[in-house]
């Protein structure tokens, strides 16, 4: 059996460009950080917004799911 996730809808690839360039323009977390961490943030960041409106979707991808998006 595939273990294929679904193809990404509009509304997460705008959340998850949302999140990258929030977590990418953050002066906290700095430039100088490995790409893995940077990703966790960006996972963070996506499943904290993705819970409230104009979001709420149902999403279950891991930051390596993200990250190679």
């Amino acid at each position: 059996k595939s273990k294929r996730t679904k193809v990404y809808t509009a509304v997460e690839d705008k959340l998850l460009c949302e999140c990258w360039r929030d977590i990418g323009q953050d002066p906290k977390t700095g430039a100088e950080q490995k790409a893995s961490t940077f990703w966790i943030c960006v996972h963070r960041e996506f499943h904290e917004r993705k819970k409230f409106p104009p979001y709420q979707i149902q999403s279950t991808r891991g930051w390596v799911f993200i990250s190679k998006r």
